[in-house]
Order: C-alpha cells, then sequence, then structure tokens
C-alpha cells in the first residue's frame, strides 16, 4: 500500500511539497509502529513456533465382544452362539453363571502357504478392547489395506514381532507375528485373503481365499487346539471357553490331553469334553466347577 501511495504522489507538480512529504512520514511510522505493537501483543505471532509432532489417529476404547441375549426363566437359561466358522449351537447353564454378561469373543488361526516363503501359521485373537489394547498409546506403523494396519508388538514381549490388525464393522482381529516376522509380501497375503462378515445377532464369522487356510474344528498344534472358538469373559476372573472339535468325534475321544490358547492374562483352572465341544474355564473355584460339570452345548 506505501508504494502506490508513493506512485500516485510522484504524478503530481515536479517540485517536492515538504507538507505532503511530512505527513507521509508520519503516516508511515505510525503504520510502522502499529504493525510491530501488533506482532509483539498477537498471542499467535508472540509465542514461539511450536515443533512440528507426529499425527496419531483417534483410538476408541470399546469393549471388542459381542453380548448375546439369552432367553429362559427359572434356574436355567439359554444362549445361541455362532463360531468364526459359521457353525451354530445352544448354550444351557445355570443361571447363576450369568454367561450372558460376559462376553464372546472370536478365536482361530490359519495357515499361509506361498508368498515368498514356505507354510506360516499365525493365531488371530480379538483383544479385550481393540484397537486401543493393540495401539497401547503408540502411533500405527502402516496401513496394509484400507481395513488392515500394522501396529508395534506388545511391550515387554521379546520373542513377538508386529501385529496385524483387522477391522471388521466394529470387531478387531488381532494377529500376532513372530520376532522373526512375516515378510512384506505375506502380511500383505493375509491381509487381502482373510475375510469377515457378521451375523443379524452380531457374531463375527471368517473365511479365507488364495493361499490362506482357516483351521479346522478339533484341529490340534504341539497339543493345542487351534480350530475355531469362542472366549466368553475375559474382562474379569471369570472366562469359558467353548471349542467345536467336530461332529465325528462326540466323545472327545481324538482331543486327548489337548488345551486351549486361553488368553494369557488367565490361567485354565480345568477343562472337560463332551458331545463334540471342549470346554476349559477359569476363575473362582465355584464358577469353575459348575462350568465344567453344568454348561451343555448342543450343535444347531
Amino acid at each position: 500500500m506505501t508504494a502506490g501511495r508513493v506512485d500516485i504522489i510522484e504524478q503530481g507538480p515536479r517540485r517536492p511539497r515538504r507538507a505532503g512529504i511530512a505527513v507521509l512520514v508520519a503516516l508511515a511510522a505510525v503504520s510502522l509502529i502499529g504493525a510491530l505493537i501488533g506482532i509483539l501483543t498477537n498471542p499467535e505471532t508472540s509465542r514461539p513456533t511450536p515443533k512440528p509432532e507426529p499425527v496419531r489417529e483417534a483410538v476408541t476404547v470399546n469393549p471388542n465382544a459381542v453380548y448375546p441375549e439369552a432367553s429362559g426363566t427359572g434356574g436355567s437359561r439359554t444362549l445361541r452362539v455362532t463360531f468364526p466358522d459359521g457353525s451354530r449351537a445352544e448354550v444351557t447353564y445355570p443361571a447363576g453363571l450369568n454367561l450372558a454378561s460376559l462376553g464372546a469373543r472370536p478365536y482361530t488361526s490359519g495357515t499361509l502357504t506361498g508368498a515368498g516363503k514356505g507354510e506360516t501359521f499365525r493365531s488371530l485373537t480379538a483383544p479385550l478392547y481393540g484397537e486401543a489394547e493393540t495401539a497401547a498409546g503408540r502411533p500405527m506403523i502402516r496401513r496394509l489395506t484400507g481395513d488392515v494396519t500394522l501396529w508395534p508388538g506388545p511391550l515387554g514381549v521379546d520373542t513377538a514381532g508386529p501385529v496385524l490388525l483387522f477391522a471388521f464393522g466394529d470387531w478387531r482381529i488381532a494377529l500376532q507375528d513372530e520376532r522373526a516376522g512375516m515378510t512384506f509380501e505375506q502380511r500383505r497375503a493375509w491381509a487381502q485373503n482373510l475375510r469377515g462378515t457378521l451375523t443379524p445377532d452380531g457374531f463375527l464369522t471368517l473365511s479365507a481365499g488364495g493361499p490362506l487356510r482357516l483351521s479346522r474344528p478339533g484341529e490340534i498344534r504341539d497339543g493345542v487346539l487351534v480350530g475355531p472358538q469362542l472366549w466368553l469373559g475375559g474382562l474379569s476372573r471369570r472366562m469359558l471357553v467353548l471349542a467345536p472339535v467336530g461332529r465325528h468325534d462326540p466323545d472327545c475321544e481324538r482331543q486327548g490331553r489337548a488345551t486351549v490358547a486361553l488368553d494369557p492374562r488367565h490361567t485354565i483352572s480345568g477343562s472337560a469334553c463332551r458331545a463334540g465341544f471342549y470346554l476349559a474355564a477359569s476363575g473362582d473355584e465355584s464358577f469353575v466347577r459348575s462350568a465344567l460339570r453344568d454348561v451343555r452345548v448342543r450343535s444347531l
């Protein structure tokens, strides 16, 4: 603006006008002082410029579970549940166990072949608090696909590698890698070939394509059942695992002394197997005893 005014003045007579020049100098001085005062008093300019920090995506803390509605009156209740492979069952139990309030989470595992390496087996679990539990206040490493992200492994676990976190609607499913870790191609293969579908009552079913195969009901690896399961509980001491072991093995003869990959925060206090279903329970003594003795599971 100052340069414009000078140009206009110079268009007048060649002889300088002392009064006009004095006025312009005074105005320029006032403008300069005002600008300096504005800079010094403006909180946006007077404060030191903050250093840029990495942007972290907001993480919502919600229980990563479905709470099915129980039916029945009197001393017993009934739940209808869906396992990750899509098979369904009816669970009958004493009302005092209150299984419906524990919440149910899926567990399964899968094997990836090819993708630049040999066979790769990994488990798939549903963290109690979903993405918030996986993140643990740390930033995401990268996004593999639109619905699959990569996060740092759990703190203090030297044998663990990064975590692949799958988003299926509101569900979050975690694949815990090992320390050696998969290649980028293998991680992409998992991300692109694992699919999830929600049932009308909120359970999550999983399927796989391409070089990925999900474990079958009753499948055992190193003495551990790795097929589709439902984990009831985990937010408290009480927890009950339901694992179908196959219709062709109703007496659980093939299971032997197999165990389940229970949440590491809970120790297995006892287990039972009958009518084609393996049950493992942890918690207070009365809960474990009643869960293993009185809970009945029937395929639908």
